[in-house]
C-alpha cells in the first residue's frame, strides 16, 4: 500500500513539473540574455561591452587611461 502511495506521489509531481512549472522556467530563461554586444577599443584593441565602453570623439575606449593616450 505504502509503495502505491509513494508512486502515486511521484507521478503527481512529474506531472505538476510538467504542466505548472514550465512557464516560470521559460520565463526565467527570457530574462537572461547573453547576447550584449561587445566592442572593440580604439587605443589597445581589448574587446569591451558596449555598456562599458567610454565614447571620445566618436570613438569608443575600455578606460580613461586609453583615451588619454592619443
Amino acid at each position: 500500500m505504502i509503495i502505491k502511495l509513494i508512486i502515486l506521489a511521484v507521478v503527481l509531481y512529474g506531472v505538476y513539473l510538467i504542466f505548472f512549472k514550465k512557464p516560470d522556467m521559460l520565463k526565467a530563461k527570457e530574462k537572461f540574455d547573453d547576447s550584449e554586444t561587445v566592442v572593440e577599443c580604439s587605443e589597445c584593441g581589448v574587446y569591451i561591452s558596449a555598456k562599458e565602453a567610454i565614447i571620445k570623439d566618436g570613438k569608443q575606449y575600455c578606460s580613461n587611461e586609453c583615451t588619454r593616450l592619443k
